[in-house]
């Protein structure tokens, strides 16, 4: 459990925050607000342990004044100053025994680890949420050198369809880059990134079910075996290729019409659209309280060239797919 007294009003009665493991909203939400909080270099682990303190229910709360005091703590617990204190691990004891031990010594040590098994658990904390893949291509742009601005932030719901559409298609300027921040809260959070001469790519991954490595095909850690259906939204949207113009009007058509209404045809438009077309998955959607809403922050990208340059140089790719490449933990 983790409690930031200075939160109470956002997570009442005291501000105990939701488990960042499960929550992807909250997760994002979280992640930006205290990036410039995180030390430099040592961001993963440090926003790690406070998930891991989040989702915890065993042993004493976490409880801080402030998210500064938070972070604090968090990069001495995750740099092994408090090494010997183990309430950081009891909760995944029960279920993995020493396998989490192991984790736990490698990440409170050098922060790395050659086993397979270890190596996969680390990369969900990083990547398998979709609202934290989005936050680290973001992150990742600004450390090399790309000079991210947030320009906008809308959201869109029923009658506003072509507000929606008409932004989804806007054009950066020739010597910059978008990164379109797309969520529909608490469902999916994915990253559309936009060139001037039109050019689009789509990045993500998908709680519970593939990393941001597997979108782009950089490596194969989908969660079970992948369906036809997944597979086939992966060729025509993913795999770190440029949207066609055809494919990018019928992701704008989906889109529109997944918050016209309701959530039962926001459950409708899930099976063509290219996230995740699982039947429970739409079924848990199709039950969902309220009116759906989806959300768009516009974050421009100052100086693409440099953070290409510092990524690698490769002309070929996508500065989102460079991104998730340099965080890799294959």
């Amino acid at each position: 459990m983790l409690i930031i007294a200075a939160d109470r009003a956002t997570y009442p009665p005291n501000g105990q925050i939701p488990n960042l493991e499960d929550d992807e909203k909250a997760y994002a939400e979280i992640a930006e607000r205290i990036a410039s909080l995180l030390p430099e270099g040592f961001e993963e682990n440090a926003f790690g342990q406070l998930v891991t303190w989040s989702a915890s229910a065993l042993g004493r709360p976490q409880s801080f004044a402030t998210w500064a005091e938070a972070v604090t703590a968090a990069t001495a617990y995750a740099r092994g100053e408090f090494a010997g204190n183990t309430d950081q691990r009891q909760r995944d004891q029960p279920l993995e025994g020493n396998a989490l031990d192991r984790l736990g010594t490698a990440l409170l040590s050098a922060g790395q680890t050659d086993d397979p098994q270890i190596k996969l658990r680390e990369k969900s904390r990083r990547w398998a949420n979709c609202g934290l893949a989005a936050f680290q291509i973001r992150e990742q742009l600004q450390a090399k050198g790309g000079k991210l601005a947030s320009k906008s932030r809308e959201a869109y719901g029923v009658g506003k369809d072509a507000d929606l559409k008409s932004d989804l298609l806007v054009l950066p300027s020739a010597t910059t880059v978008l990164l379109l921040d797309c969520q529909f809260p608490q469902v999916h959070n994915f990253v559309i990134e936009v060139h001037h001469d039109g050019s689009r790519f789509l990045a993500q991954g998908y709680q519970g079910f593939y990393f941001a490595q597997w979108w782009l095909g950089l490596d194969q850690s989908y969660s079970g075996t992948p369906s036809a259906e997944i597979l086939a939204l992966r060729e025509r949207y993913g795999l770190g290729r440029q949207i066609t113009t055809p494919n990018y009007e019928s992701l704008l058509d989906g889109l529109v019409a997944a918050v016209a209404s309701g959530w039962p045809e926001t459950a409708d438009q899930w099976r063509t659209l290219p996230f995740n077309p699982d039947p429970q998955e739409i079924d848990g959607i199709r039950h969902r309280s309220g009116s759906p809403t989806f959300l768009v922050e516009a974050f421009e990208v100052g100086q693409p060239a440099a953070a290409r340059a510092k990524l690698g140089g490769d002309a070929r790719a996508s500065l989102s797919e460079l991104a998730t490449r340099s965080l890799t933990t294959d």
